[in-house]
């Protein structure tokens, strides 16, 4: 990671960018790697993140309208409250990315991939599960005896 970004000018400090509030209009940050980035609150209008590594930053409240995420990996990014209008998200991994309340009017969103019927996700329950949700043993609910038409395994 380039130098500038570290919080400390240090590129070995496994700290993470905090550019809370910060001013950044219009920045080419085509490349870089924010991961974990916290972009709480900034000014991000017209910023170009082609190719950024975002994975888990904090989005949360900025203003991103006109952005380029282009080929971006947003994976588990916190976009809740973002302005996004106008942003283009073409080809941008935004898998986990919590989008609550975000301003997406006219965003040009990534194609949906192939979404799994609900007999595929019984038959791999696991496979849906995030990675948490897997390190911490989750698992997602079970049908049970109470399934409708069962009634102790006897037929009704």
């Amino acid at each position: 990671m380039n130098d500038a970004i570290r919080p400390d000018g240090n590129p070995s400090s496994p700290g993470r960018v905090d550019w809370r509030g910060a001013d950044l209009r219009g920045v080419n940050m085509a490349g870089v790697n924010l991961e974990g980035a916290d972009l709480r609150a900034c000014d991000l209008r017209g910023c170009n993140f082609t190719g950024c590594n975002l994975r888990y930053a904090d989005l949360r409240g900025a203003d991103a309208q006109g952005a380029n995420f282009q080929n971006a990996s947003l994976y588990g990014a916190k976009m809740q409250g973002c302005d996004a209008r106008q942003a283009d998200f073409r080809g941008t991994d935004m898998r986990q990315a919590n989008l609550g309340g975000a301003y997406l009017e006219g965003a040009v969103l990534p194609a949906p991939d192939r979404i799994p019927s609900p007999s595929e996700i019984a038959r791999n329950p696991q496979a849906y599960l995030t990675p948490e949700q897997q390190q911490d043993g989750q698992g997602l609910p079970r049908a049970g005896c109470g399934d409708r038409g069962h009634d102790n395994g006897r037929k009704m």
